[in-house]
């Protein structure tokens, strides 16, 4: 098992491709619903690859056997009074993959990465009722705040985000 820090995502498409339906069609609550067709899927990772390519992201990756089974993003914030601070987007694991603790593994690379480009705040937002709910918590994030009704599943349920933060030493540390 490897986690990387990618440049570009192209040599990874299909993967993450098979990843992001995987993750909608599961019910993960990532802005999309099901079901997840390829071509949806492939356009929203070109999309995240132009922003990779122009350094408003950052993306991680897990790979087991060749294969992608995790992903995660961090989307800089291009604000002159925000520099110091970043959003943790789009966590995914695999559903054949779960239950292994690759969730805590991509947010710790997320935390290295962060500090390494001197990022002090990380910021988030999770569905309440998600199971990553209580991994954050148990990973030192701290909730601020729950939105009620903030995101829809695909049977039409509302349901409450809790929103969090988590302040980090930044270092010298080169993570690639």
């Amino acid at each position: 098992m490897e986690l990387l820090k990618v440049d570009n995502l192209n040599p990874y498409l299909d993967d993450l491709i098979e990843l992001l339906c995987d993750a909608v069609d599961s019910g993960a609550p990532i802005g999309f619903l099901p079901p997840m067709s390829e071509s949806e899927a492939k356009a929203y990772w070109l999309s995240i690859n132009d922003d990779l390519q122009a350094n408003a992201r950052q993306v991680l990756l897990i790979r087991e056997d060749n294969k992608v089974v995790g992903s995660v993003q961090i989307a800089m914030s291009p604000k002159a009074n925000a520099l110091h601070r970043c959003d943790v987007e789009k966590l995914m694991v695999h559903t054949q993959a779960r239950e292994h603790g690759l969730g805590s593994m991509l947010m710790q690379g997320v935390e290295r990465v962060a500090a390494s480009l001197q990022r002090q705040l990380l910021i988030l937002e999770v569905r309440s009722d998600d199971i990553a709910h209580d991994m954050y918590v148990n990973m030192g994030y701290i909730p601020f705040g729950e939105v009620p009704g903030y995101t829809r599943s695909a049977n039409g349920m509302l349901h409450n985000a809790t929103f969090f933060y988590k302040e980090i030493e930044t270092t010298h540390e080169v993570f690639s």
